[in-house]
């Protein structure tokens, strides 16, 4: 047989094993001979999202405070992973379920229950094919009888497991460190942690991180970090380090490439929460908190201005081009409750403005979602009883006085028995017993009944520890808005690791909870107490989420309360401006959550080696190729795309909601730039939201709305005219010519109102 027809025919045994459709490959034959085209057919697959994650209860009360969801859900969500948990104390999915999963992770410490059965699922679920990223231990403690499980679940790593511990690790060396995986945020220390002995048992381990440990007369090399096409392990005490002295974590081991060398290298598009239009996010929401409180600020603090009034009108009247999601909370703008009548007139007039979305921060203010899942009114009362008031200040004395020489309810009513002066008490506004129907429903309502006729409130922003039960997250998505809120995005000196980016979301139950995409001043004034600017530091987190991977939008959080103080306003101001000035797309925070909610339910389907499609993807409009320098976006072979642009290495295709599904296809980058007939153009991207792309004979035309001059770049035929018409209904808005540079780059901006849709018509144009 000749020895290229062994290569072809060992091609075709491996394509067959991945699992590809139909695709040409060109393959060079041994011995110099001539490239030839052969054809390999494989069945279109999903592309398998969903990771399992197992954790103990016991130790980690619910899914949201395990290790696994603080640190590593995060890294997993951005590679396009979503995840399900699994308590171990309970049942766990049966092998015909386990199918459906693309791997396994656990981040084991404390001792489990029932190690034995833990051990024997992983057996049965790695021996069915599944991945298994071990983090930590196993299953501790490992009880006697339950070697063969562990040795047959590490040898699928390619790892065999040993009885040696190095508790004594000065005689112990560092031997392998691959610098790609291990010091992510922080390196290894030069006196190394104990570990038990895990050693390589065959080829298939890469090892990223080992050690050498002298026994006897001899040595012994540990495996400490490897991954193989089965999974990955990393031992504990190598992930992560802990600084007791500060209490701050870091990475050790590097997440994104850890988990995405353990679930399998593959390329395929992640469905993305960070960009649209070929732009990062940027958006915006104000909790209420604070609605009434009386401003500091000079030119407002003499008129007893409140809080939400200097918002109103610094931050949110100046700014119709950035949207704003503004979330009342009910109480305050209720006067049997302790609420002001003057908290209504502010709340119409901000609600009134074309910019602002409506949302609610709930009834009552729950601080403590915890209490009210099975709540216990007697109990709530006690506890208002035996509350202690803080005293009033004279400022608040001032304040009631000013309020009554005026004739309005308000500033000494906050301080009442059933307002709680602090978070003392389980909820702000205590006078009413707590429901699920009024604490969400009824606070929807008000919001509504002080907005304009016809204007709903789109989302609903949690409060407090923000961590919802199932049943009143529930009740938000029954009463058909968003959910949001929780999270705490910090990337910064103070908190300098990616464990305080959390993910995309938490579960309760059946029930999520999108988290918002950046923290809020709270956090940054040490819970108002200071610095009032301290919100600044907020630049750091965009500049660490934007590169070097875009983990999150660019998300403006604040409370009312923010207008009380000088250097808390300069902060907001500061930030509105550079969204104002920057190359992002502004939307309302409730588009965010929709988006955030659509990346658990976007399907991926392989096509061919090349070309995926992408199914019920909802509001999600952006998926990303990682490392895409070398490969390009297909335009003559994908439909419902209507653009790329790259950033970090990466890829990002912006897909046509008017299209469903989307095929995505690429092909090897040739040269610089893409090159297009006359009259078609790729977005790279645009400050308005596009879809509906027409191709006509020399032109195309697009749908578009949003917020701001929209200012969109496209890449076209070098030279190439366009007459872009801007039309609403059929009445032209504007007429502007526009040409291609040299590169082929084509920028655009209508000067238009595009809050309510418009339509852009590109035809050729003649010079």
């Amino acid at each position: 047989m000749h020895k290229g027809d062994v290569t072809i025919r060992r091609i075709r045994q491996v394509l067959a094993f991945i699992g590809r459709f139909v695709v040409q490959l060109l393959v060079l034959l041994a011995a110099g001979q001539p490239a030839h085209a052969i054809d390999v057919e494989f069945a279109t697959r999903p592309v398998k999202r969903e990771i399992l994650a197992l954790y103990d209860s016991r130790h980690e009360a619910q899914s949201s405070a395990t290790r696994i969801h603080r640190l590593a859900e995060m890294p997993l969500n951005w590679l396009g992973y979503k995840v399900t948990y699994a308590d171990v104390n309970g049942p766990l999915p049966p092998e015909p379920d386990v199918a459906r999963y693309r791997g396994i992770v656990t981040w084991f410490i404390e001792p489990l229950a029932e190690p034995r059965k833990v051990l024997a699922w992983l057996d049965a679920a790695t021996a069915a094919g599944l991945r298994y990223a071990c983090l930590g231990e196993i299953a501790p403690p490992e009880p006697p009888g339950s070697e063969p499980f562990v040795a047959r679940i590490l040898a699928r790593l390619g790892l065999a497991p040993s009885d040696q511990f190095v508790a004594v690790t000065h005689n112990a060396k560092i031997s392998i460190n691959n610098p790609a995986m291990i010091g992510f945020e922080r390196p290894i220390d030069k006196a190394l942690p104990e570990f038990r002995v895990v050693q390589a048992s065959g080829p298939a381990a890469k090892v990223h991180l080992a050690a050498i440990v002298e026994e006897g007369e001899g040595k012994v090399t540990s495996v400490l970090v490897a991954t193989s096409p089965a999974g990955g392990y990393a031992a504990d005490a190598f992930t992560i380090f802990y600084d007791a002295a500060v209490d701050k974590a870091r990475w050790v081991l590097n997440p994104f490439a850890f988990f995405k060398q353990a679930f399998g290298d593959e390329r395929f598009p992640v469905p993305d929460v960070t960009t649209l239009a070929g732009r990062r996010m940027y958006f915006s929401h104000i909790d209420g908190d604070g609605w009434n409180n009386i401003s500091e600020i000079e030119g407002y603090r003499e008129a007893q201005t409140p809080a939400a009034d200097v918002i109103a009108k610094e931050v949110i009247e100046p700014y119709p081009d950035l949207p704003v999601s503004v979330g009342l909370i009910a109480g305050d703008a209720i006067t049997e409750l302790g609420g002001t009548e003057a908290a209504r007139k502010s709340a119409a007039k901000i609600f009134a403005l074309p910019q602002v979305e409506i949302a609610s921060h709930t009834y009552s203010h729950p601080f403590a979602w915890g209490f009210y899942e099975k709540y216990d009114r007697a109990a709530e009362l006690e506890r208002v009883e035996s509350a202690k008031h803080p005293a009033l200040t004279v400022m608040d004395r001032v304040r009631q006085f000013l309020y009554r020489v005026a004739g309005k309810s308000g500033a000494g009513d906050g301080q009442g028995r059933y307002v709680a002066g602090g978070h003392e008490l389980p909820r702000g506004y205590l006078k009413e017993p707590f429901t699920v129907e009024t604490e969400v429903k009824r606070a929807l309502e008000i919001s509504e009944e002080l907005a304009p006729a016809g204007k709903k409130a789109a989302i609903y922003l949690w409060s407090g520890d923000t961590e919802p039960f199932e049943a009143v997250i529930k009740a938000t998505r029954d009463a058909g808005v968003r959910n949001m809120n929780g999270g705490d995005t910090r990337l910064d000196a103070e908190y300098p690791s990616v464990f305080y980016v959390p993910p995309i979301a938490r579960t309760a139950g059946s029930q999520r909870q999108i988290y918002a995409a950046n923290s809020n001043e709270n956090t940054y004034t040490n819970n108002w107490h200071g610095p009032y600017y301290g919100q600044l530091m907020l630049a750091d987190t965009l500049k660490n989420t934007e590169l070097p991977r875009r983990l999150k939008p660019f998300n403006l959080y604040y409370h009312m309360y923010s207008g009380e103080k000088p250097g808390a306003l300069k902060a907001v101001k500061t930030f509105v401006d550079e969204a104002r000035n920057s190359q992002v797309i502004p939307v309302k925070a409730s588009e965010y959550a929709a988006i955030a909610d659509d990346f658990f339910a976007a399907e991926l389907q392989q096509v061919d080696a090349s070309s995926w499609m992408v199914a019920r993807r909802g509001a999600l409009q952006t998926v990303r190729l990682d490392d895409a320098d070398a490969i390009d976006l297909d335009d003559a072979k994908s439909t419902g795309v209507l653009g790329a642009t790259r950033h970090a290495g990466a890829l990002y295709i912006a897909l046509d909601s008017a299209v469903e599904p989307a095929v995505i296809a690429i092909h090897p980058r040739g040269g610089n730039t893409p090159q297009f007939d006359k009259g078609s153009a790729r977005l790279i991207n645009s400050r308005w939201q596009v879809k509906g792309l027409r191709r006509e004979a020399c032109g195309f035309t697009v749908d578009a709305q949003g917020y701001g001059a929209g200012d969109m770049h496209w890449l076209a035929a070098p030279g190439q005219a366009y007459e872009v018409q801007t039309s609403r209904n059929g009445a032209v808005l504007s007429t502007v010519i526009a040409t291609a540079d040299a590169s082929g780059y084509l920028q655009v901006r209508p000067e238009v109102d595009a809050l309510d849709p418009v339509q852009l018509r590109f035809a050729c144009h003649e010079r």
